[in-house]
């Protein structure tokens, strides 16, 4: 297996995922602070890439209070900046058939998303009364994933069209998975819902962090822990990608993943890395 100074050699971007990769919320991972501070001694762009509902800046401002240098990093690029530019310029495809300000329902906890109520949309708490839905917030079981769905049959069948701020079906709560805006998402697909997404492993994100950094797509790599999001997301790219196993597919494959192991989860997904690591800051490839 690679670590990730070892692919400092072919390329000069690196898209990196949060949650997972870096830290599950109380602090980093043994070894990240060090790599990334590595990495931009080399001149090396770096990105972190993310599908939080937050925005980029404040999640720039967390991982400088868990001890990544400010200086180390170019910024986040976060599913929220991009559906946060979407809303905001009246994205025609979301938007040809509603009026400017469009009776908007959220489901979700608004106090994580306040850039939400900042764009000129006239928000009810009647979804009856909706003409578009914005989902930003987990679920609590599947019990509650069922009630959403027969809740938003009705819009599904009025073809209010749904925006979901984080694609991911599941999110790290801790230790644990929750069930995530991602799969509310889904859900009101499969009733025949029109949904709009931004971040990964949808196209906006991608173009947008690429603007950033400002580098070939041949020279960018994209480091993630879901095959779902990060490894489909930079396959559709055309950049590089690298699987880090100990996250979200960590129960999966364990500590020490076989090849067999990661070969069966490529070949259920659709798509493969062009590299793996266990962890992110490891040092050495046994490790």
């Amino acid at each position: 297996m690679d670590t990730v100074l070892s692919l400092r050699a072919d390329y000069d971007a690196f898209l990196i995922d949060v949650w997972g990769v870096l830290h599950r919320g109380e602090s980093l991972f043994e070894g990240v602070a060090e790599v990334i501070d590595e990495l931009a001694s080399t001149g090396a762009r770096v990105v972190f890439l993310s599908n939080s509902s937050r925005l980029g800046t404040t999640m720039a401002e967390s991982l400088v209070q868990l001890g990544i240098r400010r200086d180390a990093f170019d910024g986040v690029v976060s599913s929220g900046d991009v559906t946060r530019e979407a809303l905001e310029r009246r994205a025609p495809e979301l938007f040809a058939a509603l009026g400017p300000s469009p009776r908007a329902f959220h489901l979700g906890n608004p106090a994580f998303v306040p850039w939400l109520f900042e764009l000129g949309l006239d928000f009810t708490e009647d979804e009856r009364e909706a003409e578009l839905l914005v989902a930003t917030g987990t679920v609590k079981d599947l019990d509650e994933l069922a009630h959403a769905r027969e809740r938003l049959r009705p819009l599904a069948a009025r073809n209010v069209p749904l925006v979901c701020t984080n694609p991911d079906r599941v999110v790290p709560m801790g230790e644990k998975l929750a069930i995530g805006p991602g799969a509310v998402a889904a859900e009101y697909a499969s009733l025949g819902g029109r949904t709009f997404l931004y971040g990964k492993p949808h196209a906006p994100i991608y173009r947008e962090a690429l603007a950033r950094v400002g580098v070939s797509p041949a020279r960018v790599v994209a480091i993630g822990d879901t095959m779902e999001t990060d490894i489909a997301g930079a396959r559709a790219a055309s950049i590089a990608s690298v699987l880090v196993t100990s996250g979200v597919h960590g129960m999966e494959l364990g500590d020490a993943p076989e090849d067999s192991a990661i070969d069966a989860l490529v070949a259920r997904h659709g798509a493969a890395p062009d590299a793996v690591i266990v962890r992110f800051g490891q040092r050495s490839t046994d490790g």
